[in-house]
């Protein structure tokens, strides 16, 4: 027993042994390259500088120049937002076609400048909960669990008031303005839209002059009532049928309260919803200029360290090995 663990001891004491040489030869090796690269801080130091310089030259002139940039907020109108999702995904095939960009009333020229185009909801959870609650009001209650992500997916787009067309050009012309002012105005030509948008104010018109006129009674009503409380007049009854009694006060209260609600909406509809879409928000072209962060002002530096760090490796693996086989 006593061999036994005399040899297990010894087993230990090995294996000890041999994890603080590895520990040791690694602390020398990195006590080696700290002071290789001391040795060496002034080639690298010109190295960082130079790198650097050309990699800011090359940002400047080449991917870091200006690009122009117009964002322009719409409320899309009558359910069109799909429509004009479907129009904008379509335009860089579009754009391939000169009859297309003909009917834009734009120039090939023009639409090549282009760089992006793109067509995005402005996030607002509550747009999605409002129109979950308008869907399913008197249908039973519904649960909707969703996050961040969730609420980018193309099935909740059409849910929010407010989108974002962002359009980005590679160089500055004065023509550019052309592009959106033609795109919002052939998506507002759309015929099927158009006959949906006459209809709406033609009923919105109809709507709004009926409410007026039951307004009027109800204030009519309101004014006989308070001068004579006992007054039951048959036609009252008869614009009242909902009533399970005579209007009092309080209920026609309420009703001239719902009714200045319902005028002020579509008053409101006939001067803001004249459209297909609205535009919140009409920004001008905007130069700006691109973020520096990880390119080639930061790549190249690294790259030249890293190549002459890999020279002189190679050259001391190559030492080592003349060494060694002088050696035997």
């Amino acid at each position: 027993m006593n061999d036994e663990n005399y040899k297990d001891e010894i087993d230990l004491m090995q294996i000890f042994s041999m994890i603080k040489k590895v520990f040791k030869n690694f602390l020398k090796l990195i006590i080696s390259v700290i002071v290789f690269y001391k040795k060496k801080w002034i080639v690298f130091l010109i190295l960082l500088l130079l790198g650097g310089a050309i990699g800011f030259f090359i940002d400047q002139n080449k991917d870091a120049k200006n690009q122009y940039t117009q964002e322009i907020i719409i409320e899309p109108k009558y359910n069109s937002g799909e429509y004009i999702y479907d129009f904008i995904e379509d335009l860089e095939d579009n754009f391939k076609d000169s009859l297309f960009v003909k009917k834009l009333g734009l120039e090939m020229d023009l639409v090549e400048n282009i760089k992006k185009i793109s067509f995005e909801p402005i996030i607002l959870a509550e747009d999605v909960l409002s129109k979950l609650n308008e869907e399913y009001n008197d249908k039973g209650s519904f649960i909707e669990v969703y996050d961040e992500k969730l609420l980018e997916e193309k099935k909740y787009r059409n849910f929010y008031k407010q989108h974002k067309l962002t359009i980005i050009f590679d160089n500055l012309n004065n023509d550019n303005v052309k592009v959106a002012e033609n795109i919002l105005k052939y998506i507002k030509l759309n015929n099927y839209f158009k006959e949906v948008l006459d209809l709406e104010l033609k009923q919105a018109n109809a709507d709004l002059a009926q409410n007026k006129k039951s307004l009027q009674f109800v204030n009519e009503y309101l004014t006989n009532l308070n001068r004579n409380p006992s007054q039951n007049d048959n036609e009252s009854k008869f614009v009242f049928a909902s009533e399970s009694e005579t209007p009092t006060i309080s209920s026609l209260l309420k009703r001239k309260a719902e009714l200045i609600d319902i005028i002020n909406e579509k008053e409101k509809q006939l001067v803001l919803d004249k459209e297909v879409l609205t535009i919140v928000h009409y920004g001008d072209i905007i130069s700006a200029r691109k973020k520096l962060l990880n390119r080639t002002l930061f790549i190249i530096p690294l790259a030249l360290i890293g190549l002459v760090s890999l020279f002189y490796f190679f050259k001391y693996v190559s030492r080592r090995v003349n060494n060694f086989v002088e050696e035997e």
